[in-house]
Formats: C-alpha cells, sequence, structure tokens
C-alpha cells in the first residue's frame, strides 16, 4: 500500500502533496466565493478528513455539524477512537496507523 501511495504522490491522475514538493502549489484547486454566501468553512488536513474517508464517521455535512456543535477536539477525538479501533489497519486499511490530525472552523 505504501508503495502505491508513493507511486501516485504528485503525478497526474494521483494526489499533490505539498511537503513533498513546494512546487505541485500549481496543481492547487482554488477558487472564490463571495463573502455572502459564505456561512462557514472547515479546514482540514488529511488526518481529520479520515472522519469521512476512510472511516466513515460521518458525512461532510456531518462533519461540519460535528465542528459546530462539539468543536474540533471532538472531531479529533473520534478520529483517534477509531484508528485506536483498528490498530492494525484490518477494518479501515491505511499507510500510518495515526496521522495529523487539524481542523479549523471558521463561521462568519
Amino acid at each position: 500500500m505504501k508503495q502505491a501511495e508513493l507511486t501516485a504522490r504528485n503525478i497526474a491522475g494521483g494526489y499533490w502533496v505539498a511537503a513533498a514538493d513546494p512546487a505541485i502549489v500549481a496543481h492547487a484547486i482554488a477558487g472564490e466565493l463571495p463573502r455572502q454566501h459564505l456561512q462557514q468553512a472547515a479546514l482540514l488536513s488529511d488526518g481529520a478528513a479520515r472522519a469521512v474517508d476512510p472511516f466513515q464517521l460521518c458525512d461532510w455535512r456531518g462533519l461540519l455539524t460535528i465542528l459546530t456543535t462539539a468543536g474540533p477536539g471532538e472531531l479529533i477525538r473520534q478520529v483517534r477512537a477509531a484508528e485506536a479501533a483498528d490498530p492494525a489497519g484490518i477494518r479501515w486499511p491505511r499507510n500510518k496507523i495515526h496521522d495529523d490530525a487539524t481542523a479549523i472552523l471558521i463561521q462568519q
């Protein structure tokens, strides 16, 4: 699994990791939304996004609900509990049993 991940990193059709090569910022998906149309947004590391994929603890809307009602700490607690419940990566195959997890909620 690790080799497949590394093979797909920072190539067309794969996924982009800026830490590995800062020049990949040219591949970022960017856009703009008028502020009046934005009520909330979340900024997540891949470790925090594990709540949705692969753990399926919630969907993206549910993730925002967790962030708004219980806060980033609760989201990360749930991710850590899922990681701990599958320490060998059997239920949810993954390259790192524990990944960094950062979540920021921005509300207007």
